[in-house]
């Protein structure tokens, strides 16, 4: 019994031992990045001229800020969260999966948390998923456009 208890324990370091030398560091959206996102998501929204619910959230789909500009329609805030979550949820935008549930991949639309209609946009530090914006309130290319300029603060000055 005293040999198999030490069989085990070495058994245990050995594992924690490769666990620990296997750290991943996850690069996070901060409040002031949230805030940059926001503030150049409402620049192109009055650009276009348009009155919209803009959310910024993190990778995993929560909400870290959000705008609703003056008369942007009140159906449109749970919209903009929700296109934001599904953008960080599946890791790309929502534009590209209107694409495919109004082509041969209707059934797409059933996923859980999808909203397959343009205005969702990822968030990208190098290659990997930060975060998402989501749109609602205008026209299907200018909610697009907003949440793109969105996604794209933190990669310009």
């Amino acid at each position: 019994m005293k040999r198999s208890l030490c069989s085990l324990c070495c058994v245990v370091a050995a594992l924690w031992a490769t666990t620990a030398s296997a750290t991943q560091t996850q690069t996070i959206l901060s409040a002031s990045d949230a805030q940059q996102i926001m503030t150049r998501a409402e620049q192109e929204a009055q650009t276009l001229k348009a009155q919209v619910c803009i959310a910024v959230l993190d990778q995993s789909g929560q909400l870290l800020a959000f705008s609703r500009m003056d008369n942007a329609p009140l159906g449109c805030i749970d919209s903009s969260i929700k296109k934001g979550r599904a953008a960080a949820l599946y890791r790309t935008s929502t534009d590209k999966y209107m694409a495919r549930a109004n082509g041969a991949e209707p059934a797409i639309a059933t996923l859980p948390n999808m909203v397959p209609l343009g205005g969702g946009a990822v968030i990208k530090t190098g290659q990997q998923v930060t975060g998402a914006v989501g749109v609602s309130g205008s026209a299907n290319p200018n909610e697009i456009a907003i949440a793109e300029a969105g996604s794209q603060a933190l990669n310009h000055p």
